[in-house]
């Protein structure tokens, strides 16, 4: 950890090989023996510093790297948290990439353990099924799923999956966090459990390394999972004219400011079908007397990003705001999907909560190179 120019940076060992991610996205769902190695070194990872009270916040196929020789590692501690620091993270805040967020990380509470626990369950589901459980075309579907959609039944598309590594998973993708293992480590446990020969054990250190030196390995074939329901953002009984009042957002305060917004105006489209007699007819005097609307005040907080390289755009739920640094810029208080791209570069999401009057700093968003 330095400080250059004003700004914090960690320096981090450089790693010849390829994450995860792109293993995927190269090579499709990866075979048990493979994924069971996997998941088993990057949750000894996760579990080492979760005992000494650092939840990674950020667990992801795109930070999980594998080196030329078939190793194992988890990166990116950039938005790690300490148990010690409670004042770090705003409540409220989202910290995470949203497919591999936990119910609590959605709804801006406090991460855990058990968050990081959630994250490595949804990688698993992704490195057998090829994709991970929940996908949306909106960031409030997908918080939607995390919310409420238990997860498709894996063994749809994998048969092959031992019962034990299917309900570990099963276990750590629990919609509620006590649900899930008491510790990462027992959850390491858990997965140490499962039988696996010493051939199986051989041929996936070589199929990794193989891997991570960008050369291929047998394709897998998997079944059809069932599609999600196609939920509304959020359930909204009908109401008469009068309550216009948006609906509490079931106990998840900061995921409020990201559905309620749908929900108010489906209790509008709700109160028109139920037939609530919405009167258009202004007596004349009332008509006369009437003022015209003054445009509602926006609420606004501020953005401030740098990036590396220079070059790399800077959007803000899908709009370009910036190049190569944005420094106060004033945003709609909400969520807001962030994303920093550069042609040669992976680019870099994030989901931000955006509160009245803050100033969020983000400090220098470096964009990796792909298969560094």
């Amino acid at each position: 950890v330095g400080l250059l120019g004003g700004l914090f940076h960690i320096a981090m060992k450089f790693v010849e090989g390829r994450s995860l991610d792109t293993i995927l996205d190269a090579q499709g769902p990866l075979s048990v023996p493979v994924t069971l190695a996997v998941l088993q070194e990057a949750t000894r990872g996760v579990a080492f510093a979760n005992e000494r009270d650092i939840v990674h916040r950020d667990v992801k196929a795109a930070n999980i790297l594998i080196d030329t020789d078939g190793r194992v590692m988890v990166s990116d501690f950039g938005v790690a948290l300490r148990a010690s620091d409670v004042t770090l993270t705003a409540v409220g805040t989202l910290i995470g990439t949203p497919s591999y967020m936990s119910p609590e990380q959605c709804s801006g509470l406090r991460a855990g353990p058990q968050s990081d626990q959630y994250s490595l369950a949804v990688v698993a589901f992704q490195m057998l099924a090829g994709a991970p459980p929940f996908q949306s075309d909106t960031l409030a579907g997908i918080i939607q799923h995390h919310f409420f959609t238990p997860p498709p039944d894996l063994r749809m598309a994998r048969q092959d999956v031992p019962p034990a590594l299917y309900d570990m998973i099963a276990r750590a993708l629990s919609k509620n966090a006590s649900d899930r293992f008491a510790s990462t480590s027992d959850m390491l446990a858990a997965l140490e459990a499962i039988p696996a020969s010493a051939a199986d054990r051989r041929t996936s250190q070589r199929v990794l390394r193989d891997l991570a030196r960008g050369q291929g390995a047998p394709r897998i074939t998997t079944g059809v999972l069932p599609p999600l329901p196609d939920m509304p953002t959020l359930a909204v009984p009908p109401r008469p004219p009068s309550a216009r009042r948006l609906p509490h957002a079931l106990g998840y305060a900061a995921a409020l400011a990201l559905v309620a917004l749908g929900g108010w105006f489906g209790s509008r489209t709700a109160d028109a079908r139920t037939g609530a007699p919405l009167s258009t007819a202004v007596p004349p005097d009332t008509a006369r007397a009437a003022a015209p609307a003054r445009p509602i005040p926006v609420a606004t907080g501020k953005l401030r990003v740098l990036t590396n390289p220079p070059s790399a755009e800077i959007l803000l739920d899908g709009r370009r705001v910036g190049v190569g640094s944005v420094v106060d810029l004033r945003v709609p208080v909400g969520p807001r999907r962030l994303r920093v791209q550069a042609t040669g570069y992976e680019p870099w999401d994030t989901t931000i909560v955006v509160q009245a009057g803050a100033t969020h700093k983000l400090g220098r968003v470096t964009l990796r190179v792909p298969g560094e």
